[in-house]
């Protein structure tokens, strides 16, 4: 079962052009006035910003997708709490190897 399309020209087809400026705007040749104005792309809005949560060593740590302030605070808030996390993290190493090399004495014996 096939469907049938068909597709009709008109016997006098008019020609058209227009003119686009820089901008985008539609304009008449002769005039040179706009007649079209250009239509402004849709942008989603921005998310919601998230407010700072607190954890338990005190310092401030947001998200990594958090919005900047124009003033800059929240990004040396996530540096510091990075810096933080890092230092505890070099901790938990050092407590880390202390007890495998503990293991390897207690192996060895």
């Amino acid at each position: 079962m096939t469907k049938k399309c068909s597709v009709v020209i008109s016997p006098n087809p008019e020609r058209t052009s227009e003119r686009i400026d820089f901008n985008g705007n539609i304009i008449d040749p002769r005039t040179k006035q706009i007649i079209v104005p250009k239509e402004e792309e849709y942008t989603p809005p921005s998310p919601p910003a998230v407010p700072p949560t607190t954890p338990p060593g005190g310092t401030t740590a947001l998200p990594a997708g958090s919005v900047v302030d124009g003033d800059g605070l929240s990004v040396l808030q996530q540096i510091q709490a990075t810096k933080q996390r890092l230092h505890e993290l070099e901790e938990l190493k050092k407590l880390k190897i202390a007890e495998k090399k503990a293991e390897l004495e207690l192996l060895e014996q």
